[in-house]
């Protein structure tokens, strides 16, 4: 009695656990160990719950090594507060700035030693490698340190979308090239422009093909 007792009490923290660590990755937990995560957690006054760090009900760390990781996901919005992220451990070839778009509080990196920075020193402030692994620290605002320039600043503005990652946006009342035109886009203008003309080749297109078909039919 006392271990099926026991037995159920590990499956509901399980499944705790997983809602409230999200991780989409089968992890080898026997070869898990103390981490970089472990310790930042613990330095901010935080609790380890499976492979997330979580400080209060958000999500500020995440140790996927030994998670067989070879393309990062973790774009769900739970995961945008991260500031540590470790990827250790896995048989990752390349990671793209595009893997890590939205993390914009993320500034401790580890990779495998063989992967760089994504980004590179436009992207972190600091970059190191030595004999295991891969350091990225304190992410850098690429619309700054690359000082991208959007146009005319009352157009557009650079966003800073994640590690190495920015996009210019146009701002309200501008639309278009280079968001040159003022006003907002004229939505009913271009549909009706659009679908138009392609009503009208598409029963174009019947009267031909059904002229033909009718034809071959007779002969």
């Amino acid at each position: 009695m006392i271990l099926i007792i026991l037995f159920l009490s590990l499956s509901i923290y399980s499944a705790s656990a997983q809602n409230d660590c999200p991780v989409q990755y089968t992890c080898n937990n026997t070869m898990f160990n103390e981490s970089e995560v472990e310790n930042y957690c613990k330095e901010h006054d935080s609790l380890m719950n499976g492979r997330c760090c979580i400080s209060n009900t958000t999500i500020i760390g995440v140790d996927l090594r030994f998670c067989g990781v070879t393309q990062l996901n973790i774009t769900q919005p739970v995961f945008s507060q991260v500031e540590i992220l470790d990827l250790r451990d896995n048989e990752y070839e390349k990671l793209t700035p595009e893997e890590l778009v939205n993390l914009l509080e993320l500034n401790y990196l580890y990779l495998p030693q063989h992967i760089p920075c994504p980004g590179g020193h436009s992207a972190w402030n600091i970059t190191n490698k030595d004999h295991n692994m891969t350091s990225c620290f304190n992410q850098l605002n690429p619309c700054e340190s690359l000082n991208i320039s959007c146009g005319e600043p009352d157009n557009a503005k650079c966003h800073h979308l994640g590690p190495g990652t920015a996009k210019c946006i146009c701002n309200p009342e501008h639309f278009g090239y280079k968001c040159l035109n003022d006003g907002e886009f004229p939505v009913t203008i271009f549909t009706s422009s659009v679908i138009g003309p392609t009503i009208v080749l598409s029963i174009a297109l019947w009267f031909i093909q059904g002229r033909d078909a009718y034809r071959s039919i007779n002969i």
